[in-house]
Order: structure tokens, then sequence, then C-alpha cells
């Protein structure tokens, strides 16, 4: 079974549902019901492409209704899924218990979310690029990548500057229907609006000050301003919580040490990014940063599917590196068979 998410409804989609039938797999595709369309229209054209009647196999609904009913299912051997931790553990633990005709142990390949930092020592190569891959990293998509920067933890040396530079980057973006070619679009939906201005609301609370954006956009449709909450704690709730939304946090530092206990303070791990130009600090970064893509001195999105494996540790998933050597592997069962030569 695979269970592709809404914000790269194609690409993901292919990958996972591709790799399954290469392996010899049938399939039961079920998309996020907030994008079926293109995946009826990839459906569509496997049957252009003579694919055998009966291996890939296409059903839409909500996760709840339909979804884990096909994770319980007897018959399901093994689930493919890319979306939020909240589902992914679901799916897990659903499929840890066996139902009654079960006759395997249902494998699950799970990539879930991240809260991806980016740190920025005062040791840089070039200032302005280290400004400009954070806030690529943290809007494009409008930040609804689960490899997004959501948190940027700045040496306390430039921390004023970097904010400044942030801010004045941030303001500059528009935030428009697709028809005017915006650097923003809307979010996926009115649910996902709503918990995103909750999640700047308590940013602020918490003692956070926001110094670009926080507002929703008077269109016709989901839209919130690029957002930059700047002073934020490490414990804080949106330092540590994965809002899948255009807002940024900035957590000053006084160390690189400290910066990489910080980054390495949630239950995620899925990608990050260091921008400095002290070789010993690329080193001890590339050591002790945990997180299953690692960036140096670029932003921290931006995997080119097909060519960079993908994948994270901790509650970012099982790590199953999309696009890697060893993926197509974990479609397949081994067996091996032994012989007396006689």
């Amino acid at each position: 079974m695979v269970i592709p998410p809404w914000n790269f409804p194609l690409a993901i989609l292919v990958g996972m549902t591709s790799a399954s039938i290469v392996c010899g797999n049938t399939v039961v595709l079920k998309p996020s019901s907030d994008s079926p369309a293109i995946a009826e229209m990839f459906v569509e054209l496997m049957e252009e492409v003579k694919l055998p009647a009966g291996v890939l196999n296409f059903v839409t609904g909500g996760g709840g209704s339909i979804g884990d009913v096909l994770v319980q299912n007897p018959l399901t051997r093994f689930l493919s899924f890319t979306g939020s931790m909240e589902v992914g553990l679901r799916i897990n633990e659903l499929a840890a218990k066996k139902q009654p005709s079960q006759i395997w142990i249902k494998r699950v390949i799970a990539e879930m979310g991240g809260k991806d930092s980016i740190i920025v020592d005062k040791e840089l190569y070039d200032f302005n690029d280290a400004v400009k891959g954070v806030i690529q990293s943290a809007f494009g998509f409008q930040g609804q990548k689960c490899s997004a920067c959501s948190r940027v933890i700045v040496d306390a040396a430039i921390y004023d500057k970097f904010c400044d530079a942030l801010a004045g980057q941030g303001k500059s973006l528009k935030v428009e229907e697709a028809k005017y070619n915006p650097n923003l679009g809307p979010v996926i939906n009115e649910s996902s609006k709503i918990k995103i201005l909750e999640y700047i609301k308590k940013g602020v609370e918490d003692g956070g000050k926001i110094i670009c954006g926080g507002n929703e956009v008077d269109k016709n449709g989901h839209f919130i301003e690029p957002t930059i909450i700047k002073d934020v704690k490490p414990e804080d709730t949106i330092s540590q919580e994965e809002i899948f939304g255009p807002v940024l946090a900035v957590l000053k530092s006084e160390n690189f040490d400290e910066s990489l206990k910080i980054a390495n303070g949630t239950m995620y791990g899925l990608t990050g990014a260091i921008y400095t130009k002290n070789k010993k600090k690329l080193e001890k970064g590339a050591n002790e940063f945990f997180v299953g893509n690692l960036y140096i001195n670029r932003k921290c999105t931006g995997a080119l599917v097909g060519v960079h494996p993908f994948g994270g540790f901790n509650m970012s998933g099982t790590d199953s590196k999309a696009g890697g050597r060893d993926y197509l592997g974990l479609f397949m069962q081994a067996k091996v068979t032994s012989k007396k030569v006689i």
C-alpha cells in the first residue's frame, strides 16, 4: 500500500509507487484527500502504457475512513507512507497489530516530517548568501515541505544584523494568487491556515518577537504572510513542533557547540544545514549534527528527486533514503536457496 503526501503530489507518489511495482508487488495507491486528481492522472497514464490490470489499484478517501481499513487489512503486506509524524505513527501502530488470518509482519516505510534547523556561524564565507539560503529554505512552497527550515540558529556576534537582514528579505516577498507569479501562494486549506496562525500567536505568547509578517492576507484563499519570529527559546512550542507553513523561528546561540545542542534538541532529525568557513566546525557538525540529510554552506532544501537520497532519523521516519541504492530492497524479501552438489 502506498500513501503519498499532498505537497509533492506527483514526484513522491511516482517514486513510492514505481519502486513497489518494479520489485514485483501489486499496489493499492491511496493519495492524500487534498490531492487526488493528479494521482488519478498518473493511474490513467499507467493504464495507457498497458500496465497489467490489477497491478496498480487506485482508491480515494480520508485517512480515518479509508486509510485505517486498508492498513489493517490482513492482505496488506507493506506500507509506504510520506506525511506527518502523527499519521505515520498511527500507521505504524495499526500495522504492528496482527489481524485474524494475517501470516506476515507488515513492513512500514515512513517519512514523517521534521523540525529542520540551519546553523549560522559568525565565521561566514558570504553573509548575504547565508541570509538568502535561510529565506529560500523557510518560505519556498510556503514552508510546506518536510525539509523546510523552520529554525535558524544564529551566533550572538551577528544575531542582530542577521535578524535585520532576514526581516528585510522577508518583507520583500510577495504573497499572491498563482497567476501573478508570486514568491508565496496559499497554504493547502483552511484548517492548515488556522493551525499556522495559532502557532504564530503561541510564538508571541512564549516571548518571541515578530519582525516580519505574522498576519493572514486578505485574499480569495488561504494566504499567510511570510513570518519571522526572533528571540525564540529552544524549548518554545514553535521551536519544537512542526508547523508546515511560512513561519521561521530565530534562535540565538553563544557559540557553535551550543548551536549544535539546540539543533539536535528536538524529536526530529530530517534535514539541516551549516553556514561557516571554519573547517573544524564543519567537521564537528558533520559528525554531530544528527540528521538524515545535512547540507554545508547551502540551504537545507532542494534534494533532487531520483538523484539525492533522502530520509531522516528519529521521529522523521525510518531513514528509508528514497532515491538511494538500498531503497528498492525495502520492497523485497530475501530468499536463500542452497543446493547439494551431486
